[in-house]
């Protein structure tokens, strides 16, 4: 009897320990999401809102390497840290995986792999590293810092026709499941044969994959079909989704679409957030959260596959009627009205310019700039004939999504707010004399023999350069424009061609450029005879492109705040806080409070916000609760994914990646610096 009892009062203290004195799962940060359910929070709170003021820098971890302008093409490191119990496993800009001392930042080991490596984040799982990367997936020891040839081909996991890979695969005991550029599959471990492959028939996973081990059920986004506009035959029903897989079969189990027919880059972004949540009913429901630049937040009960929040959508009426050839659009949209909508998508050019008018300059800059334009709805539909403007192509919510704050039972999510202009246009590709035919060829050597050839080549080459495509200056990089030629007898957009004066006008922001009437009229037969041949022998091929609008001091065209930081409760799903994120000197010297962002946030249970990514370089702690700043840092360069933290011989660690960014209004310099704070350390 004693001998039972003295056993049973081992087992429990043995119980005991393994519980409380081993490290909880929490403590480490195994993927770059925190966890499979991509909560992006700790239980961590050692550091809290009453001493995060104390939170000093313990030491800075530098790569060494100094990108240039033309690395790749790449905007940042945008790979949170991984941290093992052991090390701290880190990304660089020039490829390689890199594991440093957690108490020192000290470098152990390095090894570099194909480009490229680990783009948004890296796994451990049993004492080996995941990284995805343009060939596969490579899997690296913990230990030795080299390849595990135990894996795949010389630890290299990868299948026939491989796509790159940016974001952090699932890995299981005996199955790793990766998302590919355009598809998702499953494959064995430590083989890496391949299970099964999830075609998305053109849409891409950009944000990472999530997995609840209780219902073995993978969850992504997924992006709108490769371009803007192209062939209407391709299936788009995976496109613009949250999709719910079943992990050891590849079938699908549900999925939910967002925008329909998507031409304006609106994709669904950020891994989506898999818990047991408190609801309104104020029961336990283990439910995903996904969200779209749409502002739109979709709530799916992950058991029962369906929408919990289905009787909060409606439908939004839109205009089906396609000004483009072969182009479908959908009669009507949805939009969610719980929990509350992020951002709005219209954008409304008459009361931005009733906001700016005291200013004339800046108010003519605009009119004109916007002259071809469509503006105050959403889901304008694309036209040769006008451009559209609207807030959301890069958000809303970006790529690196939200954080679950458990403590407060609240979603919170940085949001970006500033417009885009999409501008459809003819290109025509160069001859090729591979490919193209003679009776082609011939045409293109005698239109140099025309007298308008030479007009144009003196006057208009050197913008609309000698293809005639014109420039266009996409997403991040800034808002320089020079219309494509092609086709310009075709639209109703540019008409510069009708009167010097109207040439005159289109050109009032470009270098003056003297054109006689005569001139102007040779051109245009040159261009009508031109357009003409390039029609009838199917030559023009269809573009669309997404630029910033920024007014004449290259600011956002739009009233602020650009970027913000939004809570809101998920009982009731409505918004508990939101505050502007980011500040910036304008150029009449005020504070702007709320600039565009792309960095992340963290949440932990010392009732904290961790948040970074403005062009500012700041890392703000805010109390989560009420969204007040409480601490902030000033970084080498921006924060450049979401934050972490660690505890490592009982100290607590904030760990933020800084590399900057080639986005618009970050500096162009970029670095490769991981930095790490400790509470009162010197």
């Amino acid at each position: 009897m004693l001998l039972k009892n003295f056993t049973n009062l081992f087992s429990f203290k043995l119980i005991f320990l393994v519980i409380f004195l081993l490290p909880s799962y929490s403590e480490n940060w195994h993927t770059s999401s925190g966890n499979y359910k991509s909560l992006k929070y700790s239980e961590l709170e050692k550091i809290n809102s009453a001493n995060v003021k104390d939170l000093n820098l313990a030491w800075i971890y530098k790569n060494g390497f100094n990108p240039d302008e033309d690395i790749y093409f790449r905007y940042n490191n945008q790979a949170t840290p991984v941290f093992t119990g052991k090390s701290l496993i880190v990304t660089s800009l020039d490829d390689n995986i890199i594991s440093i001392d957690p108490e020192t930042g000290k470098e152990n080991w390095r090894i570099k792999i194909t480009h490229p490596a680990g783009k948004r984040g890296l796994t451990y799982f049993d004492d080996n590293i995941f990284v995805p990367s343009g060939v596969g997936i490579f899997v690296i020891s913990e230990k030795t810092g080299n390849f595990n040839s135990q894996y795949g081909k010389e630890g290299l996991i990868s299948g026939k026709n491989i796509e790159v890979t940016f974001v952090p695969p699932i890995v299981l005991k005996n199955k790793i499941f990766v998302a590919h550029k355009s598809f998702i599959a499953s494959y064995d471990l430590p083989s890496g044969k391949i299970n099964w492959k999830l075609d998305l028939n053109g849409s891409r996973i950009w944000s990472g994959i999530s997995f609840d081990n209780d219902t073995d059920t993978l969850v992504f986004v997924t992006s709108n079909l490769v371009s803007l506009i192209g062939d209407t035959d391709i299936k788009n029903d995976y496109s613009n989704s949250v999709v719910l897989v079943d992990a050891f079969t590849g079938k699908i189990k549900c999925k939910f679409k967002d925008t329909i027919h998507d031409h304006w880059d609106l994709d669904m972004v950020g891994n989506p957030i898999i818990d047991n949540f408190t609801t309104g009913n104020n029961k336990q429901k283990k439910l995903v959260y996904a969200f779209s630049k749409t502002g739109n937040t979709f709530v799916v009960d992950i058991e029962e596959c369906n929408l919990f929040n289905k009787d909060h959508i409606e439908k939004i009426l839109t205009d089906d009627n396609s000004p483009l050839k072969d182009q479908i659009y959908s009669n009507y949209q949805i939009k969610i009205n719980k929990p509350e909508k992020l951002i709005n998508l219209d954008y409304d050019l008459d009361s931005y310019l009733k906001y700016i008018s005291n200013d004339k300059d800046n108010f003519d800059y605009i009119k004109h700039i916007t002259r071809n334009s469509k503006s105050g709805e959403s889901y304008i539909p694309l036209s040769f004939d006008y451009d559209v403007i609207m807030f959301g192509l890069h958000g809303g919510p970006e790529w690196p999504g939200a954080t679950y704050d458990k403590t407060n039972n609240q979603i919170i999510i940085p949001t970006n707010h500033y417009p885009w202009i999409i501008r459809t246009y003819f290109v025509c590709c160069a001859p090729n004399k591979k490919k193209i035919n003679r009776k082609i060829k011939e045409f293109f050597n005698n239109l140099s023999q025309f007298k308008g050839h030479s007009i144009y080549k003196e006057k208009c080459q050197s913008c609309h350069r000698k293809d005639k495509n014109g420039l266009y200056i996409r997403e991040f990089q800034g808002d320089k424009y020079v219309p494509s030629l092609n086709g310009i007898t075709k639209s109703n957009k540019f008409n510069s061609l009708d009167s010097v004066k109207k040439f005159k006008f289109s050109h009032k922001y470009s270098s003056k450029i003297n054109m006689s009437e005569n001139e102007l009229n040779i051109l245009k037969n040159y261009f009508d005879s031109r357009d003409k041949y390039l029609v009838e022998n199917n030559l023009l091929i269809t573009r669309a492109t997404w630029q910033l609008i920024l007014d004449k001091y290259g600011n956002f065209a739009s009233k602020p705040p650009y970027g913000k930081l939004t809570a809101f409760d998920v009982n009731t799903g409505l918004i508990n806080w939101q505050i502007p994120f980011g500040e910036k000197k304008m150029h009449d010297g005020k504070l702007l409070k709320g600039d565009i962002n792309f960095g992340g946030v963290l949440s932990t249970a010392g009732n904290l916000l961790f948040a970074t990514g403005t062009p500012d370089k700041n890392i703000i702690a805010y109390k989560s609760s009420d969204g007040n700043e409480l601490w902030r840092k000033k970084l080498e360069y921006a924060g450049s994914s979401p934050p972490m933290t660690y505890t490592y011989k009982g100290e607590q660690y904030l760990i933020v990646n800084s590399s900057g960014g080639k986005y618009y209004g970050f500096e162009k310099e970029m670095g490769d610096a991981i930095y790490a704070f400790k509470l009162n350390y010197k």
